[in-house]
Formats: C-alpha cells, structure tokens, sequence
C-alpha cells in the first residue's frame, strides 16, 4: 500500500487483513485491501482447503497397503497387508458433527487393536489413538502417512515412516 501498512493476523480458522492507510484514504488502495481480504475469508467459511471436504472421506475404508518404511534406509519396506495379511478397516462418520473416526487393525500376528479418532480438515489431519496422520485424498482412494512411527526391520526398533494406502469400499 501506498503510504500505509497491511497486516494479516492467523487464528484457528481465522484471516484477519487490517489495512491502515496513512494519510488521505485513496479508493483504490481500499479497493485493494477488500480484494485481497475477501479470497482468505472465504476460505474461511468452507470446510475445505486441501481440495477436499469432510464428505469426501465418509464411509467405509479398507487397506491395500500398510507399509512401514525405514527414516534411515527409504528402501527399506515392510508392507503389514502383504507380509502377514493384516487387515485394516476405516470408519469416518461424518453425518454427525465433529465426525466420528474409528479403525480395527488386525496385524495378522494376533495382536487385533481398535481405536477411536479425529479428523482435521483444515490442516488435512486424521488422528487414530495416540497417531496423527497426513491425509491425502483422491476420490475412492485415500493415503495415511505419520512419519513418527518405529517399526522392527530385523535389527532392533528403529524409526519408520507408515504409509496406509485405503481403499473405499
């Protein structure tokens, strides 16, 4: 702005643009501020800012794949569903608000778990138990990636990137 400042201020799903021109207010500047405020306010409104909705993920998911893949050595791989036949079902409910997300892993080594979770459209986050997962979604196919994870390749605990492909079904 000429002569002037603009300020964005970020908060839980809040862009606030404050404009303060110096001196005599001139039209186009104003024209400017409320241009570019309106794009991020609108962003705002929606529930959507990774290019999809809450709607998008609802339903019954299954996966194809649960690869664990080592932070040291990216080619080394052990895919659960493969190896051991794990089975890993996905729930997201979204007819109620917050929606409601639910998974059963059954590892294929006896050790079936059950855990209850969230989903973080703004910040693209679905959260099962105590793990936090980048989603990324493309129509009937989702992918899970937490790159917190640890896993046994052979030669102890060491840390690991998972990477869950689902399927909707």
């Amino acid at each position: 702005m000429i002569g002037g400042s603009l300020r964005m201020h970020r908060g839980k799903g809040v862009v606030i643009m404050i404009c303060r021109p110096a001196g005599d207010i001139v039209r186009a500047e104003l024209r400017l501020c409320v241009a570019l405020s309106i794009p991020l306010l609108g962003a705002c409104a929606g529930d959507t800012l990774l290019g999809f909705k809450i709607g998008d993920i609802g339903g019954l998911w299954i996966a194809s794949s649960y690869e664990h893949v080592s932070t040291a050595n990216p080619s080394l791989r052990v895919d659960i569903v493969a190896r051991d036949g794990a089975l890993l079902t996905l729930s997201v409910d979204d007819s109620v608000q917050p929606p409601v997300v639910g998974s059963t892993l059954d590892d294929g080594l006896g050790a079936p778990s059950n855990r209850s979770g969230a989903v973080d459209i703004r910040q693209g986050l679905l959260t099962l138990g105590a793990e936090t997962y980048v989603v990324v979604h493309d129509n009937d196919r989702m992918t899970l990636t937490n790159e917190s994870g640890a896993f046994d390749f052979g030669n102890g605990v060491e840390p690991a990137t998972i990477v869950i492909s689902l399927d909707r079904i």
